[in-house]
């Protein structure tokens, strides 16, 4: 994953041997970064290379980005269905 500098969000992928209740894939967001993370075997490593290379080129141009900003405190883990 390449971490951005200037402020900017980043998102990647990781391929992980357990996930809770089942899933198959869970996205945890802290401020400034999202990763999704993947059961092994769901997805490909070519594909989570390739996913990764366009997550960072779109959050690298701010294609995309994400408003983390809570105006009732600072940013929280967020459970994601």
């Amino acid at each position: 994953m390449t971490e951005a500098t200037d402020g900017s969000a980043t998102a990647h992928i990781e391929l992980v041997d357990y996930l809770p209740g089942g899933r198959t894939v869970y996205p945890v967001e802290i401020e400034g970064e999202l990763c999704w993370l993947v059961l092994r075997g769901e997805m490909s490593d070519r594909a989570v290379a390739e996913m990764n290379e366009y997550l960072v080129h779109i959050t690298g141009q701010r294609l995309w980005e994400q408003k983390w900003a809570d105006p009732e405190g600072p940013a929280r883990l967020r459970r994601v269905s």
